[in-house]
């Protein structure tokens, strides 16, 4: 399918800086809902959700949705449209891109014959962005800890793409990093790093010298018994995405510091992501579809 023209919907500011490359590669591009910016004159500004979806191929809100339930937020310069509805509104199949959309809406965008594309299936972009989300939570360790960094122990739950550069990244502080990984290979790959990958029997001896956790994976890891393990200076920094690692309530329950961290990369590095964002969209229409 070849494809002209591209319309971002909504997102932060790393969605401007993405219009503003695919621009630059020749694309018809539309905005709508996406932050105020100063926009080159021939990007176009959308002044209806119709004209909007009048396009080839649609780039998702980053984040997708902060109340799964609508693509905008009421706080929003465009009124919220509800995901489940917004399918119904295509007036054709379309070509998707997304970065991190559930999978129970990609299920209605599929049943609507359109073609998804996830931004996290390159591995060149994964890697890239877990770096820029490796730099900002160091400046959110560094702003919120009263201790330096060195010489510390820290508990790094999954080692994925942003566990991986977390703890290269972190590790240049010399401090203790002991990686908490189901996967065998990734278990393996910690190790080859310099890394402790532990075992169950292993997590509770650590747990109570802990001065960090850090966590990356979108579900609960540590048992309310793991917490009560932790001492009471540990602080815990948690950049999953929904339904994140802990509960809201695990500073007050635990009387341990809890940050919430998500969308690093386009709080910290909005231009940097936004133009990754945009080479992976480039990369996949010139040689994905």
């Amino acid at each position: 399918m070849a494809i002209s023209q591209i319309t971002l919907l909504g997102g932060d500011l790393r969605h401007a800086y993405t219009a503003e490359y695919l621009n630059s590669c020749g694309y018809v591009v539309t905005c709508f809902g996406t932050p105020d910016f100063p926009y080159q004159s021939n990007i176009q500004l959308a002044a209806s959700p119709e004209q909007a979806l009048h396009t080839d191929a649609l780039f998702m809100p980053t984040p997708f949705s902060k109340d799964n339930t609508h693509l905008f937020q009421k706080s929003s310069s465009v009124p919220p449209i509800p995901i489940s509805q917004l399918s119904g509104m295509l007036s054709h199949p379309m070509v998707i891109f997304h970065n991190g959309m559930p999978n129970i809406f990609q299920e209605q965008f599929e049943n609507a014959d359109c073609k998804l594309y996830a931004l996290s299936d390159s591995s060149r972009f994964a890697t890239e962005n877990a770096r820029l989300t490796a730099e900002g939570l160091l400046s959110e360790v560094i702003r919120y800890t009263p201790f330096s960094l060195e010489n510390t122990r820290i508990l790094l739950l999954g080692y994925g793409y942003c566990g991986a550069a977390i703890g290269t990244l972190f590790s240049t502080f010399e401090s203790g990093i002991y990686v908490l990984e189901r996967e065998i290979s990734k278990q393996l790959q910690a190790e080859e790093h310099g890394l402790l990958a532990l075992s169950e029997k292993e997590k509770k001896t650590i747990l109570p010298r802990c001065n960090l956790v850090i966590n990356t994976i979108p579900q609960q890891i540590l048992t309310n018994e793991d917490l009560a393990l932790l001492p009471g200076d540990c602080h815990i920094f948690d950049i999953a995405s929904a339904p994140f690692g802990f509960s809201n309530d695990v500073s007050s329950r635990f009387a341990i510091p809890y940050f919430r961290l998500p969308g690093l990369p386009g709080k910290f590095h909005p231009k940097t992501a936004g133009i990754i964002a945009g080479k992976a969209i480039e990369r996949m229409i010139n040689h994905g579809l």
